[in-house]
């Protein structure tokens, strides 16, 4: 099997190297979004028990205090809004925004590069295919009229060898891509509803 899949890498020719350096890529980049997302515990998007109350009679520096070793994502904008409100730098809504914003950004990192892989490996396949076709009627052409089907479906199918590994590389790079992409939109709606909630408790 593995001498098989050699076997295809080299008559798929020198595009094939930086079809298998995007897959090198991609895969490292959706190994970090995971490795990201579960560090940051994305829950715990809700004002609620002690320091909704604490909220409610005006005492921030009790709702900072519960929320103390809460290490989940909704926690930490939470606290992180109350203690610059608290520090006197800047509103609530403003306060939110700026740690709302650094939740989405840290979300967001990399993204941007597996999104390039996904329209670059495909695109890179269709050249090298091109490229395969070109040198396969060149040979074609040398042979004149003595060519033989054989070696005409030789040179095509080593030609759409690149196209196979650009799709296979861009596929889940896209999907995953997508899957993140929902992540973060899911994230984005649960931060506009605790901001709401947030207003409500602390400007009634």
């Amino acid at each position: 099997m593995n001498s098989t899949w050699l076997k295809f890498l080299f008559r798929g020719g020198f595009i094939m190297v930086p079809i298998v350096v995007c897959s090198i890529i991609g895969l490292a980049l959706i190994l970090d979004r995971f490795n990201t997302y579960r560090k940051l515990k994305l829950e715990g998007f809700a004002v609620e028990g002690g320091v909704r109350l604490a909220l409610g009679r005006g005492d921030i520096a009790a709702a900072i205090g519960h929320l103390e070793g809460d290490e989940s994502a909704g926690a930490q904008v939470l606290a992180e809004t109350l203690i610059r409100h608290h520090e006197g730098s800047g509103g609530i809504r403003s306060s939110f925004a700026l740690a709302a914003g650094e939740l989405i950004r840290r979300m967001e990192v990399s993204l941007r590069g597996l999104a390039t892989v996904a329209a670059l490996a495909p695109l890179l396949g269709l050249l090298g295919t091109v490229i395969g076709m070109i040198r396969a009627f060149m040979v074609i052409e040398g042979q004149g009229a003595n060519v033989s089907p054989a070696l005409l479906a030789g040179g095509i199918w080593e030609a759409l060898l690149t196209t196979a590994a650009g799709l296979t590389v861009a596929i889940p790079c896209l999907m995953f891509h997508n899957l993140f992409q929902g992540r973060i939109e899911r994230v984005e709606g649960e931060l506009n509803r605790m901001a709401t909630e947030l207003e409500d408790v602390v400007l009634p």
